[in-house]
């Protein structure tokens, strides 16, 4: 089932490569919490073709590093939570407010303007691609939710 006794894994983001994001932009910002298509590089047109390219090559290098279990390396993220977040419905995301973040810059947040509910399945695609694309055992990674 495994290549080694203790199996491996990526842990993390893998790097979003340098022609998809614009990480200056990203690093200046700080994580957003709603959707930003500003630091995409590409128009958003070709972002999904781009994205799964991007995703394609984080496969194999996991894979050709002799990783056991292999992630979609999380590279069509703007950032870790608002992929989630945006998911769902019970958020305002056309109207968006600001909130102090732990760094003390003010950051763009969508505001709860009724029940959090799961409109469709989160991160069906990214995985049906995944498990398209590796013959490794995969995971997926999302943030949790409290009730």
């Amino acid at each position: 089932m495994y290549d080694s006794l203790f199996p491996t894994s990526l842990v993390g983001s893998y790097p979003q490569p340098d022609w998809l994001i614009d990480r200056e932009k990203l690093r200046s910002k700080g994580p957003p919490r709603v959707r930003d298509t500003s630091l995409w590089k590409m128009a958003e047109a070709d972002l999904t073709e781009a994205q799964d390219a991007a995703t394609r090559l984080a496969i194999l290098d996991q894979e050709e590093i002799g990783l056991d279990i292999v992630t979609d390396g999380e590279v069509r993220r703007e950032s870790y939570s608002n992929h989630l977040a945006t998911s769902l419905d019970g958020l305002d995301l056309e109207n968006p407010g600001t909130k102090t973040g732990r760094s003390g810059r003010p950051m763009v947040v969508p505001p709860v303007v009724g029940p959090i509910q799961r409109r469709e399945p989160v991160m069906d695609r990214e995985a049906v691609f995944l498990r398209k694309h590796s013959k490794r055992l995969t995971k997926m990674t999302l943030p949790g939710l409290s009730p």
